[in-house]
């Protein structure tokens, strides 16, 4: 009867996730609509889903974020971003973090999603990674992105995988992004989301959301060649501070 009573639970919260996800897009739509006219209100979109839908997610979702000690501080943008994904907290977590604008690259099947998919796919740049004409899409909307000064933030392990897997292999994406357009990365890592809200059905739960930023890899530090050194080198480094977790 106890697990059955926790499952629920598990359910509820849950289910309570998508509901509060909805919640400010209805209220705030005619502002989202003004928000995605162009990339000169891309600014105001932005300030809505950090300022507004994101702190009521993890307010409501009892999650509050905390920097860990010995966290660093941004660079100044643009710069590309990658973070470790676990869970849908990872984009609001990473929204609280970052306080100027950044375009998301995700896969397009989020823009298929309810409601969120028709801001999203017109906010981020989509991929469809199974089309390299997609892939190279994504290169010339970066392109016209920096333009404007916006960093750009990347999942570089492609999706979530497992809850047992730590840190999955990374694709070259970010990386090659970052070498093509002399742009500093930033590894960010992130350790309760997958606690707090994985996709197992029956697991998580309220909780602190901690995250550290790491040190800034400079531009022009790897070559055009050196692409999978750049990824291992920064997916070691992430694996290493996650594994110090658990000690």
């Amino acid at each position: 009867m106890i697990q059955f009573i926790r499952n629920l639970g598990h359910l509820i919260y849950k289910g309570w996730f998508y509901l509060v996800t909805a919640i400010p897009v209805f209220v705030c739509a005619p502002i989202l609509l003004v928000g995605v006219l162009s990339e000169r209100t891309y600014p105001l979109l932005y300030w809505v889903a950090r300022s507004i839908w994101s702190p009521f997610i993890l307010f409501m979702m009892g999650t509050p974020i905390r920097r860990v000690e010995g966290s660093l501080e941004l660079p100044p943008p643009p710069f590309v971003v990658v973070a470790n994904h676990t869970s849908m907290l990872d984009i609001m977590l990473l929204l609280r973090i970052c306080k100027r604008p950044v375009v998301f690259v995700g896969k397009e099947e989020l823009g298929r999603i309810w409601l969120f998919g028709f801001f999203y796919k017109r906010a981020a740049i989509l991929v469809n990674r199974s089309s390299k004409e997609s892939r190279k899409r994504v290169y010339e909307r970066v392109r016209q992105k920096l333009h404007y000064q916006r960093s750009i933030a990347i999942y570089p392990e492609g999706g979530v995988p497992h809850v047992s897997v730590d840190l999955d292999r990374f694709k070259d994406g970010a990386f090659s992004m970052a070498i093509e357009h002399n742009l500093p990365l930033v590894p960010i890592v992130n350790f309760d989301c997958k606690k707090r809200l994985n996709w197992e059905l029956f697991e998580g739960g309220p909780g602190i959301l901690r995250y550290t930023i790491l040190e800034t890899i400079p531009a022009k530090t790897f070559k055009a060649d050196q692409v999978e050194d750049f990824k291992q080198h920064v997916r070691n480094r992430m694996l290493e501070v996650l594994k110090s977790d658990e000690i």
